[in-house]
């Protein structure tokens, strides 16, 4: 009977976790918390031309379905959210209690890298008064597009291809799927994909902050991931436009 009550209590924490964890991380709330920050962005591409490398390689994965338009990653955003959110038949109702969580949780959860950062060889990103805008909006997109390529998209397929398919033990799926996106995210940075030459400093560092941002996306989902890979993107922009 104690092994009994003890296997309840148990199942119902576990239930009662899952649960603050569903709703922190609802795809309807997600969705509220980063259609501004997608709003923003596409906004202010228009005025400059250069684009956030995950962004460029969903366009050119989605142009292969007819011409749809700069506007289709963003739209492939809001696609995937409101597909999650009909698929997990959750009432179609905003918490805004939670997306106002998330950009505080956003906030915080950046502090970390922001540590690593200065405390790391990595430079600081360049920035001046007169790009501000410019560096701002590819630090949000950055947040937005890399987190939905590398988290979202690659994550979720690896642990379904290795766990659901082939019937493979979670926990090491996960392990594999949070350490390739992690050095795919570093990569994809440097040349060939990105614009800069290979440095081992700088791989080493986006590779952990990428297995950091894998970590917040594993537990509290792509909004959060999205909002601290943003937040950091915007702060280092922000104290390198104070030095300058």
């Amino acid at each position: 009977m104690t092994m009994a009550r003890s296997q309840l209590r148990a199942k119902n924490s576990q239930q009662s976790g899952d649960g603050r964890r569903s709703l922190l991380a609802r795809p309807l709330d997600v969705l509220a918390f980063l259609l501004p920050l997608i709003v923003f962005y596409e906004l202010a591409s228009l005025l400059q031309p250069e684009r956030v490398i995950a962004f460029e390689l969903m366009d050119r994965f989605l142009a292969l379905f007819g011409d749809i338009g700069i506007w289709a990653p963003g739209l492939a955003v809001v696609t995937i959210l409101l597909a999650t959110q009909a698929a997990s038949r959750k009432p179609w109702t905003i918490q805004w209690n939670h997306v106002a969580w998330m950009y505080a949780e956003s906030a915080i959860c950046a502090a970390p890298l922001l540590l690593l950062n200065w405390a790391s060889p990595l430079a600081m990103v360049e920035g001046s008064a007169d790009h501000i805008l410019d560096n701002v909006a590819l630090g949000v997109g950055a947040g937005i597009y890399e987190e939905l390529v590398f988290r979202l998209i690659m994550i979720s397929v690896i642990v379904i291809v290795g766990a659901d398919l082939l019937r493979l033990s979670p926990k090491p799926v996960a392990l594999f799927a949070i350490v390739l996106s992690s050095l795919l995210f570093a990569a994809h940075h440097h040349q060939p994909i990105g614009a800069e030459l290979f440095d081992a400093s700088r791989f080493i560092f986006r590779t952990m902050a990428g297995a950091y941002l894998a970590v917040i996306f594993w537990y509290r989902g792509y909004g959060a991931a999205a909002g601290t890979h943003a937040a950091y993107n915007v702060a280092l922009v922000m104290v390198a436009t104070v030095r300058v």
